[in-house]
């Protein structure tokens, strides 16, 4: 008796909560058909009336274009901060797609996914005659790492501050933008060496986690971004628009390239910590100036005072959802 009331029991709980599961979907659609027929109500006529505009107009966009990096790794031959020390020859594909929901042309908010990869190698700065490339130079490291990441963001068109009147014929097509958000990236650091990429992440270059570095704890392979930039937005059409953007992402991580501590570790720490084969590797990479021909030693391995940045330069070309033939 007492298993048969258990089992009605959790009938009943298990028919209330799908109930309240269809209420509250009932709800939300309810809601969002509402928002969406107000939004309807509201809108404006465009492009000589003959389409019709709700104050929110929905898009979406494949993005593709170049993606590269800001670390301790590479930099330029004259030692310059900012873009000014990026490595174009370092640059690489980047994509993604876009979802934005616009605001009567002025204030948007947005979504973003996208994929890319980073990359820098100390060895393109042969033949700088500024110290701190010379030295960057002989401490001889490189680094790769794929790039994962999702983000919101809102925009603001200053443009369409302005109220322009329908079939205005002033109203601007090409729309300059300011972005800011907030996301989350994922990252995997590797080294080139004898031909192969290898993972850095496990072998732990900096000592982190060993007892003798009670400060460095192994890192993670997320890291928050705050990506901000610059845009320009095109109408083609009613139904299709175009836009180009740079953007540049600060991150909450000093490891994209697996290099933040200025000191080196003892190597012989990683044989205590570390299998015998990953030793072995941990102490030809964790530092590679002695490769260099002459062998040198005369700088530290990474700044720890900055975190890392990546930035992305990309065109979009997206459909506009919700525009309506009158």
């Amino acid at each position: 008796m007492e298993s048969f009331e258990k089992k009605l029991y959790f009938a009943s709980r298990m028919t209330l909560r799908l109930l309240h599961i269809r209420f509250l979907t009932f709800i939300m659609v309810s809601l969002l058909w509402g928002s969406f027929t107000l939004a309807k109500a509201q809108g404006f006529y465009f492009y000589n009336n003959g389409y019709y505009e709700p104050s929110w107009v929905l898009d979406a966009s494949l993005n593709i274009g170049g993606m590269n990096a800001l670390t301790d790794i590479g930099g330029s031959k004259n030692s310059k901060t900012g873009l000014g020390a990026v490595t174009l020859k370092n640059t690489h594909l980047t994509g993604g797609i876009s979802v934005t929901a616009t605001h009567k042309d002025w204030f948007a908010l947005r979504l973003d996914l996208g994929v890319g990869r980073i990359e820098a190698h100390d060895s393109l700065l042969k033949g700088a005659t500024e110290s701190n490339a010379k030295g960057r130079y002989d401490r001889n490291l490189n680094f790769r790492s794929p790039i994962t990441e999702a983000f919101i963001g809102v925009e603001l068109h200053p443009l369409f501050l302005k109220d322009y009147q329908i079939n205005d014929k002033y109203m601007p097509r090409l729309s300059p933008y300011l972005m800011v958000g907030i996301g989350v990236m994922g990252y995997r650091p590797q080294a080139y060496v004898d031909d192969r990429w290898v993972e850095l992440r496990p072998l732990r270059l900096e000592g982190q986690g060993f007892d003798e570095y009670p400060d460095r704890q192994p890192y993670g392979t997320t890291s928050i971004i705050i990506p901000y930039g610059l845009g320009l937005r095109y109408e083609l059409s009613q139904a299709f628009f175009i836009r180009g953007e740079v953007i540049r992402r600060t991150t909450s991580t000093d490891y994209l390239d697996d290099v933040s501590q200025g000191d080196w570790v003892d190597p012989s720490l990683f044989y205590k910590y570390l299998p015998v084969g990953q030793a072995n590797l941990a102490s030809r990479l964790y530092n590679r100036s002695v490769e260099v021909n002459p062998p040198r030693n005369t700088r530290p391995r990474g700044n720890i005072q900055n975190n890392d940045a990546y930035f992305s330069f990309q065109l979009r070309i997206g459909l506009v959802l919700n525009r309506e033939r009158r």
